[in-house]
């Protein structure tokens, strides 16, 4: 499937409609444009909801709307084309976003659509969570990037970025950094650090219904980590060992 992409080349991969905003607000203000790809858009999550029974089909359809509606003023706010793939989040089937025996299917659900998506890429730059918090959908996007790694490298420049809000964890840090660098196997990783100020607060409560009230710190939205000090974000590159 061939693509249009938007001019500076930048393919954002997300999860759900929100992951971009909360983990890339700032890079995105700083440099709009690009193509927003969300991937798990059937969703019957809301802020406070429940997740112990899966969302009936009348409330997976109103919040799937909302939730696209929020996006569409995100994507026009700035600048990025979307697509939404329509795939089923962990909720929808009843199991917790931590439970990772739903990831093999979550796997299946994104491996051809995405390959799909990410054939026509040649100089751009992919954005692609590193799952830190373990999340399972992306847990299943990292998979499958890392599966097309080999080949997508050689025409793209891959960038994995910090999952936030979970990555302003320290406890997640420990547990789904190695994680992450283990799944990347013998390679070299490289961390780039970019400033996040009043654009990005605004991109994050562009997204209302997964929030209990308007945001007004970006404390939740920036990785805990010593340095560099202040809201910030951060993407991961890996290079092959020689």
């Amino acid at each position: 499937m061939a693509m249009s992409w938007a001019p500076n080349g930048n393919i954002y991969l997300s999860p759900h409609h929100d992951d971009i905003a909360f983990s890339l607000g700032a890079r995105i203000a700083a440099e709009p444009g690009g193509r927003l790809v969300n991937l798990f858009t059937r969703s019957g999550y809301v802020a406070g909801a429940p997740l112990a029974l899966p969302p009936d089909v009348a409330t997976i359809e109103r919040v799937t709307t909302l939730r696209v509606a929020e996006d569409m003023a995100f994507a026009e706010r700035f600048r990025l084309e979307r697509i939404d793939l329509g795939l089923e989040d962990a909720p929808v089937h009843g199991r917790s976003p931590w439970d990772l025996d739903g990831l093999a299917d979550d796997i299946v659900q994104v491996r051809a659509p995405l390959a799909e998506l990410l054939r026509e890429t040649e100089g751009a730059r992919v954005f692609c969570p590193a799952a830190i918090g373990g999340h399972v959908n992306h847990l299943a996007v990292r998979a499958v990037v890392i599966e097309l790694l080999p080949e997508l490298e050689r025409r793209a420049e891959v960038l994995f970025y910090e999952d936030l809000p979970y990555a302003s964890s320290s406890r997640a840090r420990r547990h789904w950094l190695p994680d992450f660098r283990a799944a990347l196997g013998v390679r070299r990783l490289w961390r780039r650090t970019s400033a996040a100020g009043p654009e990005k607060l605004a991109a994050v409560n562009l997204y209302p219904s997964q929030h209990a009230n308007t945001v007004i710190s970006l404390r939740q939205f920036s990785p805990r980590t010593l340095w560099p000090i202040g809201p910030h974000e951060a993407v991961w590159r890996a290079f092959t060992t020689s």
